[in-house]
């Protein structure tokens, strides 16, 4: 993994339980981007073609909400070193859910599905390791959107009943 900080990529969360051999080849199909601060990374809606883990930087998931006629992002999620920035890649109907744009300048490690599929045919142990990890990735990111609407409705019955 030339160029890349190995710790950030070993470290995540993705890859727990996947030996390291296993993850340096498999980071050999990948490739890695860079990115100034402020910059867009993928648009709500857009279809997600790469799996992306982030190297360095911090990356800020934003919701997109309209609100009394003003559109704004609002910062849902803070993405550090090692953190998977966008798995939609591999989710059906694969298009992202969220926005995300780069708080800091930010480098992220990035995965094409068809490059992703073809290693986990040829290594369907691998395959099944890395999918559990999604899920746990997924199922993190449910508990955060949970939070925050429990978090709301608590705001409006308080006001409700104040």
């Amino acid at each position: 993994m030339p160029g890349t900080d190995d710790s950030s990529l070993l470290r995540s969360a993705i890859f727990e339980d996947i030996p390291e051999d296993t993850i340096r080849e498999l980071c050999g199909r990948g490739h890695v981007l860079s990115f100034e601060a402020d910059s867009k990374l993928f648009e709500r809606g857009e279809s997600g073609e790469e799996l992306m883990i982030l190297l360095d930087g911090v990356v800020e998931l934003v919701i997109p909400l309209r609100v009394l006629g003003v559109s704004r992002e609002v910062p849902m999620e803070s993405k550090h070193a090692g953190d998977v920035v966008a798995w939609s890649s591999l989710v059906r109907p694969y298009h992202f859910t969220l926005s995300a744009r780069c708080a800091t300048k930010c480098k992220l490690m990035s995965f094409g599905r068809a490059a992703l599929f073809h290693f986990f045919e040829a290594d369907p142990v691998t395959g099944y390791v890395f999918m559990r990890n999604l899920a746990g990735v997924i199922g993190r990111r449910l508990q955060a959107l949970q939070t925050m609407w429990m978090h709301d409705l608590e705001t409006t019955a308080v006001k409700r009943l104040g």
